[in-house]
């Protein structure tokens, strides 16, 4: 994940938040996961996909943000 962050970080904001940090539980209960996962939003925090777990793999991050970066175009 630090890689795209590195990389992607000028164009969209990339946050690993721990589970219990903030308002991390709250975030997951709108997003309908249960522990662990990503909530990928808009600009607007509109909810695009989530992805549920933590074992998802370098593919499925890049998935997620190519799908970010192209709905802001």
């Amino acid at each position: 994940m630090n890689d795209e962050k590195k990389k992607h970080s000028s164009k969209i904001n990339i946050n690993a938040i721990k589970v219990g940090e903030g308002n991390s539980s709250d975030e997951l209960k709108k997003a309908k996961i249960a522990s662990h996962g990503i909530i990928a939003k808009d600009k607007k925090g509109k909810i695009l996909t989530t992805v549920e777990g933590h074992n998802y793999g370098k593919e499925k991050v890049k998935e997620v943000i190519s799908l970010i970066l192209n709905k802001k175009k």
